[in-house]
């Protein structure tokens, strides 16, 4: 395990001395971890985790800070950047990992140098670039189960002198493992299901990056990438942890949050259902295009000083169709789509004297959305019966527009105050500027032929002036006190300040005053170390935080309509990384974390409306049949003193790996994994969103021929089968959808390598 040189402060530097909570992994770690998406990093990172029901959206949690609202229009607050670039929608992280020199995790706030979405932190995906000269590059293929197949390269070098290349590309294919069932009910009658297997794969990725030299000091990088999904079979969900009434509803709390242990059921028929079958009527469908241009300068302009210069344009098409209920009748549907653009300018100017490293920008980003969020069913029925007296399969589509203009300036330095004692100085002023033109349009064609406007954003800032518009000026800091007690400790101590802008709930059923939400700010205290032992074979790196935020952003779908509230919230944790190289032929990476949380106060269900599913049903717990439909009223009104979603309170992750020379080659063995402590999927703590403790392990062999560098690796992931949920929705009366992460999968991949190795 040799050094790895990470740019956590946009500079080179070595994982070791830098004073932040770093985790990073080399593409060559990458590889032997088979890791093949950029969602896969999660079980090595201690702390981070991923939930996501499709490639639609990804939302990644460090520390508990999340943003697990599914709407298109919201950005994340742990930051995503991709070849030092900010990748603002969370729509466009997912994809194929191929070709990478280097992931990094940087636990936040991270908003001095790196922007005001990185309260959470960031992750950094760096790819290989055309700075070698050397021809190189490889063919690698993967095969394994679910017809999983899939095929990547690279290629790169100098074309001529101080012009260099390098191209890569991934297609990725595999059927689903969530297997699509018919429902057989108690009288013999079939409800067909949608006949589609969900959790599959059907897309491709390439890029391209051209660098010039300018001048021996100065580089020009162009870099064009791109990446579709077609006809990917997704948007559906599994039924689960309902305790039926006998109106057919889901026992729920008294806040209105479904509350069954019971696991995955058929819920039409309560019978037990394998969490990798789904019984859903409507076939989803996800169509994602992706187009990226980039052009990065820099040059070293002498007396120590280089000026750095980022250009971005990212543009996403995005389409998807969703059965939301996970049944074989019509409850929930939800389909999307949005054309989004963005583009982003940074400028940097960078410094190092005797006893001073300095680095001063200017940031801007544009971003624009249009797009649409409709919603079929239960969740609008109250709108129908207010708009229309009555319902038969109502819609409320919500277009959408939003403009949103950043500009930043920031600055950060390192000063020498003794021969082993650092002060780092960082502060950034951010002005967010946003405006949304916005309706909800109720659609119900056998009731009324004409469509019925409910509210717009402008009718919605009749009632809250302003609503409709977001102006945010703030600022973030950093201050910490760095000491290299010897060359191989470092022991830090700082204060981070990170900030969030504010931002829109689309919701079909949204008062004016919570329509839109507040910014948030995260004050972070943070103490730790990094120490080389052994003779530098051992690797301990360990860290101690206590976060204190003022208008957090927590999600609730609470009532089955998505919503952002801001409540206060502290949270309290470690985390203790290990990394042990004893010899050439062992090596091990051990991490652990714990953490508590406290979210202050957010608004429960209140009220539900839901259909009658058959004729005289009767009333039950909060819910009393109106003729027709269920009006459903819970005395609790707060959720009080809840945890931050994906936030357990231990984990661990482990790798162990041990090599020998074989004839010709080397034959490597590697076992990998991690453990998770209880945890809530969703800040609202329903117990039916609870997910047990568990653990996933992975394994996998490798033999690599000495002389040319070809590798064969059979793999196998989540090798014990373990039944996990990577996603949950508690829908309150209509019980809990959930996405199981894949089953036992397991599968080769054979690697060619070629030019300099």
């Amino acid at each position: 395990m040799g050094d790895i040189v990470v740019t956590a402060n946009k500079r080179g530097e070595n994982l070791q001395k830098v004073p932040l909570s770093v985790s990073a992994f080399s593409g060559e770690q990458i590889a032997r971890l088979n890791i093949r998406d950029t969602t896969q990093i999660t079980q090595q990172i201690p702390a981070l985790h991923v939930n996501a029901w499709s490639p639609k959206l990804t939302i990644f949690s460090l520390r508990g800070i999340s943003q697990n609202n599914f709407t298109d229009n919201l950005e994340a607050p742990v930051a995503v950047y991709q070849d030092n670039a900010y990748v603002a929608s969370m729509n466009a992280i997912s994809g194929q990992l191929f070709d990478v020199k280097r992931i990094e995790v940087l636990r936040g706030p991270q908003g001095t140098l790196f922007g005001r979405n990185a309260t959470g932190g960031l992750i950094h995906y760096i790819s290989n670039d055309a700075s070698e000269d050397a021809f190189n590059g490889y063919v690698q293929g993967d095969y394994g189960r679910f017809e999983s197949r899939a095929i990547e390269g690279a290629i790169g070098g100098a074309l001529a002198t101080g012009l260099r290349v390098r191209v890569a590309g991934r297609i990725d294919k595999a059927h689903g493992y969530i297997k699509s069932r018919d429902t057989v009910l108690a009288d013999g009658t079939i409800l067909p299901g949608s006949g589609q297997d969900l959790g599959g794969r059907n897309g491709w990725a390439a890029r391209v990056n051209l660098q010039y030299d300018l001048s021996p000091e100065a580089t020009l990088g162009l870099w064009y990438k791109h990446s579709e999904d077609d006809h990917v079979a997704t948007g559906g969900y599994v039924f689960e942890n309902c305790d039926a009434e006998a109106n057919g509803y889901c026992h729920t709390d008294a806040a209105g949050l479904s509350d069954g242990t019971g696991g995955v059921i058929n819920g039409l028929t309560g019978q037990p259902a394998s969490p990798w079958e789904h019984f859903g009527e409507r076939r989803g469908n996800l169509d994602r295009h992706v187009n990226d241009y980039q052009a990065d300068f820099n040059w070293k302009a002498g007396d120590g000083l280089t000026l750095t210069s980022i250009t971005n344009y990212l543009q996403l098409k995005q389409v998807y169709a969703e059965d939301g209920d996970a049944t074989p009748l019509l409850t929930v549907n939800v389909d999307t789509a949005m054309d989004f653009h963005q583009f982003s300018q940074e400028l940097r100017l960078s410094g190092e004297a005797d006893r001073f490293k300095w680095q001063l920008g200017g940031y801007f980003l544009d971003m624009k959305y249009q797009g649409y969020h409709n919603i079929t069913g239960a969740p609008v029925i109250d709108l129908a019966l207010a708009a229309n007296g009555a319902f038969a399969t109502p819609t409320v589509q919500q277009p959408y527009s939003i403009r949103s203009r950043n500009w930043s300036v920031f600055a950060q330095g390192d000063l020498t105050l003794a021969e082993r004692l650092t002060l780092t100085l960082g502060g950034r002023f951010s002005s967010d500027r946003k405006s949304i033109d916005y309706s909800a349009i109720l659609v119900d064609p056998s009731i009324n032929s004409n469509p019925v406007t409910l509210f717009t954003g402008e009718g919605l800032a009749a009632i809250v002036p302003g609503v409709n518009r977001d102006r945010f000026d703030g600022w973030a800091a950093r201050v910490s006190l760095n000491f290299q007690a010897t060359p191989d400790l470092l022991v830090y101590a700082s204060w981070n300040r990170g900030i969030k802008g504010g931002n829109w709930s689309l919701s079909s059923n949204i008062q004016p005053l919570d329509f839109k939400h507040r910014p948030e700010t995260l004050n972070s205290l943070e103490a730790g170390f990094k120490a080389s032992l052994l003779d530098r074979r051992l690797r301990l790196n360990g860290t101690l935080f206590h976060y204190i935020y003022n208008d957090y952003q927590a999600f609730s779908l609470a009532g089955g309509v998505p919503h952002v509230y801001n409540s206060d919230a502290h949270s309290t944790g470690a985390e203790l990384e290990a990394f042990w190289s004893p010899s050439r032929r062992f090596d091990a990476v051990l991490g652990a974390t714990w953490q508590t949380s406290h979210v202050d106060s957010i608004p429960a269900t209140g009220t539900q409306v839901g259909p009658e599913f058959f004729p005289g049903a009767p009333d039950s717990q909060y819910c009393a049949n109106q003729g027709g439909f269920f009006l459903c009223d819970f005395p609790q009104k707060t959720i009080v003193g809840a945890q931050f979603p994906n936030a357990p309170r231990f984990s661990l992750n482990y790798l162990l790996r041990y090599n020998v020379d074989l004839g010709g080659g080397n034959v490597a063995g590697q076992i990998d994994g991690a453990w998770y402590d209880d945890q809530y999927l969703e800040v609202t703590n329903g117990l039916s969103s609870l997910q047990k403790a568990y653990n996933v392990t992975n394994a996998s062999l490798t033999y690599t021929d000495r002389a040319t560098g070809i590798a064969l690796t059979a793999w196998g992931k989540n090798v014990f089968n373990k039944a996990f949920r990577a996603y949950a929705l508690n829908l309150g009366i209509l019980g809990t959808t959930s996405i199981y992460a894949p089953p036992a999968t397991y599968g080769v991949t054979l690697r060619i390598p070629f030019g300099r190795r």
